[in-house]
């Protein structure tokens, strides 16, 4: 099983990128128009940015294989579907602890740093078992099948809620 892998400072010149993230489209889930209906998800996420934003696609798959150090990341073939998510103070209550139907799931923290707020992995028992702050380009990888959830989400805009990428990877 993949222990967690914490990257900081996931993408180079960052700061160039983080108005790229914040112009890009956002849906609610019932105006989404690629929603899988097996599963929902509270606040507002993008389209698949390989599609979109290829180059941006791009970049976070070339971070992941350069950054990461895990060999099956490198040398394996794999596919990753990418979109932003933006989760306000109002998504708090209907967010839940899940799972993804993915090998791994990547979340890379974009908004300013909160300490207050993070990822939280948990065991079959759902008992806490990590909690990783919320520090701006901070990526977080992990088994998709582990249960988890974001540790407080907060703010009431794209300019001061808990904004992230989140990257859904499978192997082929």
């Amino acid at each position: 099983m993949l222990s967690t892998i914490v990257i900081d400072n996931f993408f180079d010149n960052f700061e160039l990128l983080l108005p790229e993230f914040k112009k890009i489209p956002l849906h609610d889930y019932n105006s989404y128009p690629e929603k899988d209906e097996n599963s929902v998800w509270p606040g507002k996420r993008s389209l698949h940015l390989g599609k979109t934003h290829p180059f941006i696609w791009q970049l976070t798959n070339k971070e992941i294989q350069q950054k990461s150090g895990n060999e099956r990341l490198m040398y394996s073939r794999w596919k990753m579907s990418v979109n932003t998510h933006l989760r306000l103070a109002e998504d708090e209550e209907p967010d839940y602890i899940h799972t993804d139907p993915d090998d791994w799931t990547m979340i890379v923290f974009l908004s300013e740093t909160n300490l207050k707020s993070g990822l939280s992995i948990y065991d079959k028992n759902k008992q806490e078992t990590q909690n990783i702050k919320f520090v701006q380009n901070r990526a977080v990888l992990f088994n998709g099948k582990q249960f988890h959830r974001s540790s407080l989400n907060y703010g009431d805009s794209i300019d001061n809620g808990r904004l992230t990428l989140n990257c859904f990877i499978n192997f082929l």
